[in-house]
């Protein structure tokens, strides 16, 4: 063969190559059309179907790490509370909650709060979440399971809430990918895994938000109410909802001139939050003889508010270094740093585009980079109360790096889960 025609030959075959490739693509690129135009949301199902395969592919990483003992089995049975309900339970489960603060939700759905004088940490938590435990545990029989029940049965409740959001401010495909990459953040997919508290909340403050939006106040109060009681965190809805509240009222006051015109009587409802905080608080007194039982239990953690530079300083001073020396301080505050950094970054980003979603976000993170003690160590997930940063990508990313994104953001996540069993990640 010639040397003309070796180089026709290949010419041809190259030809071929990129013709082949230009079909595959243009088959890809029509099957995804027809799944964004139906009816039927394919492709918010398949973003469900997506999650469910990545929280299999959590579990079974968490599997491995058990049954080659790259952690200590015995990790799996320690419990601060000597329950003796561990027995019989799979290892897997006690995997996902029978750790840090799992073991605190239980106890509660285990035996409630305790009564006496002297306040105990168990009153830090918030009674919603380990209230549900208890309720399903009447059907299924294992606190650990139910725990990991509801905590998955929330975590997918919380994507379609938040699919509904991104609807109010973007197109169905943009809102699909954007909840498949909210699923798959490396702290979310861990602890929407784990028995916590973060899916249940993320769900009723999400859901509190759309309702907020759609001006539906009586299912937005509920739902803010619910969210209050998962994460006593999210009492700065009151403060968020009041300011846009207030800003709505002097504009219509100022083209209505009128007080009665301006007012929405409506906002009455939110004083549903007020009067079901009010009776829990008057419960734990009835237990401890302490109205503010639930912020006082926070002296056993060290937590404190502060501020941004004073918690960046309480990573290299902070009693939590004190009591671990072994911990390098440097890498404590990157392992946080490196999530909330740009949390924050996409929370400014937001005033660019929406002035409420930006004033949600940055109150958030505010109160996330300002807390000290473990609460602050906690930060990765407690910067999920901001989980308006997501829609800041609405604009500034495109598809493809949304789904580059949300791979290596699972990824990341089986690195999380890792360290969460090894030490205190957050």
């Amino acid at each position: 063969m010639s040397d003309e025609d070796a180089d026709t030959s290949e010419e041809n075959e190259t030809r071929d190559i990129t013709s082949k490739s230009s079909i595959i693509r243009a088959r890809f690129v029509g099957i995804y059309q027809t799944l964004s135009s139906s009816r039927i949301p394919f492709l918010f199902i398949g973003v469900i179907a997506t999650l469910v395969i990545a929280k299999i592919l959590l579990i079974l990483s968490l599997d491995w790490i058990i049954i080659d003992e790259v952690l200590p089995n015995s990790w799996l049975y320690l419990d601060p509370y000597d329950a003796n309900d561990i027995e019989g339970t799979p290892e897997i489960i006690l995997g996902l909650a029978n750790r840090w603060d799992s073991q605190h939700f239980l106890e509660i759905a285990r035996n409630g709060y305790p009564a006496g004088s002297e306040i105990g940490l168990l009153y830090a938590f918030a009674p919603v979440y380990p209230w549900m435990v208890a309720g399903l545990n009447q059907l299924v029989g294992n606190l650990y399971t139910s725990g990991v029940i509801v905590s998955n049965t929330f975590y997918f409740l919380s994507i379609i809430s938040f699919f509904a959001v991104a609807r109010l401010y973007m197109d169905y495909e943009k809102s699909c990918l954007l909840s498949l990459t909210f699923g798959l953040f490396p702290t979310y997919l861990v602890y929407g895994t784990l028995a916590y508290s973060e899916a249940p909340y993320l769900f009723f403050s999400i859901s509190s938000w759309y309702f907020f939006k759609k001006k539906l106040y009586l299912p937005c109060a509920i739902f803010m109410t619910l969210s209050i009681l998962t994460r006593y965190i999210s009492v700065l809805l009151v403060l968020i909802f009041g300011l846009i509240i207030l800003s709505e009222f002097i504009d219509r006051y100022r083209e209505e001139h009128s007080l009665r015109k301006a007012f929405n009587f409506r906002v009455f409802w939110f004083l549903i939050p007020g009067v079901c905080v009010t009776l829990v608080f008057l419960y734990f007194q009835s237990l401890t003889g302490r109205f503010f039982a639930a912020f006082e239990a926070h002296a056993w953690f060290g937590d404190n508010l502060a501020t941004p530079y004073h918690q960046f300083r309480w990573f290299f001073e902070g009693y939590f270094v004190e009591l671990n020396p072994s911990v390098d301080p440097f890498m404590l505050m990157l392992l946080r740093y490196i999530f909330t950094i740009p949390f924050l970054t996409l929370t400014l980003l937001l005033f660019k585009d929406d002035a409420e979603l930006g004033l949600y976000g940055l109150l958030f993170m505010w109160f996330t980079l300002s807390m000290e003690g473990i609460s602050g160590i906690a930060s990765p997930r407690i910067m999920l109360s901001a989980w308006v940063a997501f829609l800041a990508l609405k604009n500034r990313v495109s598809k493809g790096i949304l789904l580059v994104m949300a791979v290596m953001f699972f990824l990341i996540g089986i690195w999380v889960m890792y360290q969460f069993q090894l030490t205190f990640f957050a």
